[in-house]
């Protein structure tokens, strides 16, 4: 989804192509985009370099491989 993305001081103005309107703070702005998965188009001369945040990396699948053992178990 579209949204027009406008700065001003520290805060970002959002405003998406269905209508919908939010003001963040400009460092939460690439969660944001990357949250909702919105296509920001930027008024005037601003750019925005988002790093890749810790959270993606916590979300990739980890595959661990057990050993073969025999676990018993006492009912009290």
């Amino acid at each position: 989804m579209k949204a027009q993305i406008i700065k001003k001081k520290g805060l970002a103005y959002i405003i998406t192509e269905a209508g919908q309107k939010a003001v963040v703070p400009w460092d939460n702005l690439c969660d944001i985009i990357k949250r909702f998965k919105l296509t920001p188009v930027f008024s005037g001369n601003v750019k925005l370099s988002c790093i890749q945040s810790t959270r993606e990396i916590r979300n990739r699948e980890v595959e661990i491989e057990y050993g073969a053992g025999h676990y018993e178990y006492e009912a009290d």
